[in-house]
């Protein structure tokens, strides 16, 4: 199993299990202007669980969602602390620790249908990607419901000169391949990423969709699940919709025998998304090296 890469696990849900305020239109930014220790913190326990890899907190510090609130002129020192965040933490650990730059969806996660033209999204994840870029040693676009979005986040990572990788999300689909309908050998040959991932959705979701994702690339693949209740199609988070419930039936145990399920299916990256904590990655770790 040396060869299988340990992302980290969730931080917006491990910064509110931690007494962040549940503020779904602030969500994890929220944190970096009111106790940036805290998310320093949530870096540090993964890295002590064994994470090869830790993100940075990056996926709501971006214009469109803190231009509502009037916090637009806050976005770029916001991402760049994230990433010097993220960067520090890395660099104090013990072992050879990387830093991916999130990317997330820029108009609503699980959103098949973004607001917004390639180019459009393209010019914002350039933003993004600059103030990112000195602090990470690659990049993830994560949470990707639709192909042209996901598209314009590699596209724009890729000016870094840093590897890219790119994260589907499966939920509210069918499975198949992007919520949006693209299939996975489309979108696997039109997204220029290095490495194609699925993420933020049920475990079994994921289980069933990796042997197709393997089947349309032969590029490093991997995983991360939530352990929410299934979210309803059209979920919005910003604008109201209440998260649901997380699941009892996903403690590190079973989730860690998920994980080791898809390793067996050709996962060579795995971690957790949405209420997959420290714990649960010290426990794949363990059975990663066992």
């Amino acid at each position: 199993m040396g060869s299988v890469t340990l992302l980290d696990g969730g931080m917006g849900q491990e910064l509110i299990n931690r007494g962040a305020p549940r503020s779904e239109e602030l969500w994890s930014a929220w944190a970096l202007m009111e106790d940036p220790g805290l998310v320093a913190a949530i870096h540090a326990d993964y890295v002590a669980a064994g994470a090869d890899i830790i993100t940075t907190n990056s996926y709501a510090t971006f214009i469109d969602r803190l231009g509502p609130l009037g916090l637009a002129d806050r976005a770029e020192d916001l991402t760049r602390l994230s990433g010097s965040l993220a960067r520090a933490t890395a660099d104090a650990a013990g072992s050879p620790v990387r830093v991916a730059g999130s990317l997330p969806p820029l108009r609503h996660s699980y959103n098949p249908q973004p607001d917004g033209t390639y180019a459009q999204l393209h010019d914002e994840y350039l933003q993004m990607v600059a103030h990112l870029a000195d602090h990470v040693d690659l990049f993830v676009c994560e949470t990707m419901g639709a192909c042209f979005e996901a598209r314009a986040a590699v596209d724009a990572a890729r000016t870094s000169g840093k590897p890219v990788w790119v994260s589907f999300t499966l939920q509210g689909g069918d499975g198949t391949g992007l919520i949006d309908g693209t299939s996975f050998s489309e979108a696997c040959a039109v997204v220029d990423a290095d490495a194609f991932l699925l993420n933020c959705c049920p475990p079994e979701r994921i289980a069933e969709a990796l042997p197709l994702l393997r089947q349309a690339t032969n590029l490093t693949i991997g995983a991360y699940a939530n352990a929410f209740h299934q979210m309803p199609v059209g979920w919005r988070g910003r604008d109201g919709s209440p998260l649901p419930e997380a699941r009892t039936d996903m403690g590190v145990d079973p989730y860690t025998r998920a994980v080791m399920q898809w390793i067996d299916m050709g996962a060579e990256a795995v971690g957790g998304c949405c209420e997959i904590g420290p714990g649960h990655i010290a426990r794949i770790r363990q059975a990663l090296d066992a």
